[in-house]
């Protein structure tokens, strides 16, 4: 900083060519013009300005650095008032990493809105749900459900998921009602089977404060959530997924949850970014449109 104050002020001097017009100009005591103009000349070991009781002119050494540092000065400027114009009206690429189903679901539908209200950002998703590395894979930010190991990131908290276990109307009323999970070892279930290792995810119930997880019967295995859905819908068995993903299907009557007092406890939705203290204008903008579609959900208690 000291650096700069120095540039600031030799550059004012060699402008106005007096020690004192440039010292009212920077709101300085002309004193501390000549020290900081002698400090700078002491550490560069040459004379940049001859001074007369008359006249102040730029030296050879003096012009040189001097129209550098205009440009350095000018540069620097230019970098402030970029920033100042990202942070007013945000623009740029957002590279984001998000749970594949709570995307297409929910966020998919509701790009057009953010599109049209902030033109100059552009989003790159990526879907999956594998864990990811912010930092190496290059992500702003990643939308997680469950806890996150990544005690040195920021989190924004959105929402919280739980399980649901449902089925259609017409699955029920020909093959009855499960009442408890072990009930579940008589019906179909449609077993979840997680893309990146290919292992079926055991259901997973809670029972007071033991936790309960059980392998179910099942004649099929998909590794897409909202196919799933699809399937239970059309009375193929019965699933347990996230609130997020069958909220929608519930809410329009197309699937009945169950089991409700055996939920397990629910787990957190949040965003996760690396930068602790400072989020640039584009990625705060983008917090604010999940915390407005979250409300939304919330209202239709598709999320907690």
């Amino acid at each position: 900083m000291d650096k700069l104050n120095s540039l600031t002020i030799f550059t004012r001097a060699a402008q106005t060519r007096n020690f004192a017009l440039a010292a009212q100009q920077l709101g300085i005591s002309p004193s501390t013009v000549s020290k900081a103009v002698s400090r700078l000349e002491e550490r560069l070991g040459t004379r940049l300005l001859q001074r007369t009781t008359r006249s102040i002119t730029l030296t050879d050494d003096g012009t040189r650095f001097y129209n550098r540092c205009c440009q350095i000065l000018e540069d620097i400027e230019e970098a402030e008032s970029e920033l100042n114009r990202a942070q007013s009206h945000p623009f740029g690429t957002l590279r984001i990493g998000m749970v594949p189903s709570f995307a297409r679901i929910h966020v998919m539908p509701a790009l057009p809105e953010f599109a049209e209200r902030y033109p100059d950002v552009n989003l790159e998703l990526f879907l999956s749900d594998r864990y990811v590395d912010l930092i190496e894979e290059g992500f702003d930010g990643v939308v997680r459900v469950g806890k996150s190991p990544d005690s040195n990131f920021a989190m924004q908290s959105l929402a919280s998921a739980r399980l649901v276990v449902c089925a259609s109307p017409n699955y029920f009323s020909r093959y009855g009602v499960p009442q408890t999970p072990e009930d579940l070892l008589h019906h179909n279930c449609i077993n979840y089977v997680v893309p990146q290792t290919g292992r079926i995810r055991e259901w997973t119930f809670q029972n007071g404060k033991k936790r309960l997880q059980l392998p179910v019967n099942g004649r099929f295995c998909i590794d897409n959530a909202e196919a799933s859905v699809e399937a239970a819908i059309a009375g193929t068995g019965i699933i347990q997924l996230y609130n997020f993903v069958v909220g929608q299907a519930i809410n329009q009557g197309q699937l009945v949850p169950i089991l409700s007092n055996y939920a397990p406890a629910k787990v957190p939705i949040s965003l996760i970014y690396a930068q602790k203290r400072y989020l640039c204008a584009k990625g705060q903008v983008f917090i604010e449109f999940l915390q407005k579609l979250i409300a939304q959900l919330k209202r239709e208690r598709i999320v907690e």
